[in-house]
């Protein structure tokens, strides 16, 4: 850990664009990863799944070439390249032999700086993600979800998928994408970290001609509202034959480190192994549920923590009672199973530090979302370190906030 930190070089050019630069010779591969402020929490009610559709049109072509010639030119090198979208951050990833480092780089930059946007692209890319957003509902698990997040955050952007409504998407076209294209990828909005084989001094070079001299912008304006959760139970019946139940209560955001950290693990303790105590309660020892779990995502703002099931209707009071009881009862730990639970998350996390794509992308995303490139190794020591005396006090503080309930049921 230590030696990877020392290693690390971190970049702020005149016009507000980052690198972070972590050499690694003893990786055969290279990855570049360029993180940016975009997505649900950035959109209007009128632009909701522009992010998505601009990051799905993105790579469909270049002012040099076509969709085609661009992406074989990739996969001649060896390499690969994604971009996306998230809730607030999008990404272009691109990863491959380190000898074509210089290669690589010439048609990344070609990618993210003079994208084609044609419009033939952009409807076949719409059609897919409204195709995506209406088979959302038919996934039980992804329609029980729906339902919990419209009871917790009510008309607040994490309400909705990050690939926007169907009303917003049908009228997104060629102008409005170019239009937020030019919002977003703008330096002051954009971190790139490089991990891997090659030459620190050389691509800062490469990097500063291509990004240093490009005109700032305003940066994008993040939804702001004060938030408090509705606290809603929104059941529906639909053509299923199990029911998906999804409870529960706000939890810490991303940049609440310390309180994160107590999450993470508890959510291991909750549902997140095949040891965790409702696996054990609902499962193992009741035989009332095959799939059961929880989730724990930190986002940027309102977050939270949920336990879900699905079951045979006959069961639903019985589960739901369970999925609340254990939830709740996170305010009491055992020594041992918390000890347990800090080695499971921690070994979880370090996997995440042994390949250059993941370490680029912790990087990039941390650094833009203002924790610091380096909070992976204040995450790592906060691991070690939190006792569970503290966990229970933290968990105090949330335990109950904002109650919420989400789900589906047979129709008959």
């Amino acid at each position: 850990m230590e030696k990877t930190m020392t290693a690390v070089k971190k970049i702020t050019f005149k016009n507000g664009f980052t690198l972070i630069l972590s050499p690694r010779p003893d990786s055969a591969l290279v990855a570049i990863n360029l993180c940016m402020n975009l997505g649900n929490l950035f959109e209007s009610e009128e632009e909701r799944g522009i992010s998505a559709l601009m990051q799905e049109t993105l790579l469909k072509g270049t002012q040099r070439q076509s969709a085609i010639d661009f992406n074989r030119a990739v996969e001649n090198m060896g390499a690969t390249i994604n971009s996306s979208s998230s809730y607030f951050t999008g990404r272009v990833v691109m990863q491959g032999p380190a000898i074509n480092m210089g290669q690589m780089l010439k048609l990344f930059f070609e990618a993210i700086k003079s994208p084609a946007f044609q419009e033939e692209e952009i409807e076949r890319e719409k059609t897919f993600l409204l195709n995506v957003l209406r088979s959302l509902d038919d996934d039980p698990f992804q329609a029980a979800m729906l339902r919990f997040k419209k009871a917790f955050y009510g008309r607040h952007p994490y309400a909705f998928p990050t690939i926007g409504e169907e009303k917003t998407l049908r009228n997104l076209g060629e102008e409005e994408i170019w239009s937020w294209y030019r919002k977003v990828y703008v330096p002051n909005n954009m971190v790139a970290a490089v991990v891997g084989d090659f030459d620190p001094d050389e691509v800062e070079k490469i990097f500063h001609e291509e990004m240093g001299e490009i005109i700032p912008k305003e940066p994008l304006a993040p939804y702001l509202e004060k938030f408090s959760p509705l606290s809603l139970k929104i059941v529906d019946r639909k053509e299923v034959r199990d029911s998906w139940m999804v409870v529960g209560f706000k939890a810490p955001g991303l940049l609440e480190e310390k309180e994160r950290v107590v999450f993470d693990i508890l959510n291991n303790i909750l549902g997140g192994s095949m040891y965790s105590r409702l696996f054990l309660k609902i499962r193992e020892e009741r035989g009332l549920s095959y799939q059961v779990g929880s989730l724990y995502v930190p986002l940027r703002g309102p977050s939270f923590i949920c336990a879900y099931a699905s079951f045979p209707y006959v069961y639903f009071d019985a589960v739901v009672r369970i999925l609340w009881e254990e939830l709740r009862g996170l305010s009491h730990l055992e020594k041992e199973e918390f000890e347990e639970a800090k080695n499971y998350t921690r070994g979880n996390f370090l996997h995440c530090l042994e390949t250059v794509f993941s370490l680029s992308s912790l990087f990039a995303f941390f650094e833009k979302v203002g924790l610091g490139w380096e909070f992976i190794f204040r995450y790592e020591k906060m691991l070690r370190e939190i006792s569970v005396e503290e966990a229970e006090a933290v968990y105090q503080r949330f335990n109950g906030q904002g109650e919420s309930m989400g789900g589906i049921v047979p129709a008959e």
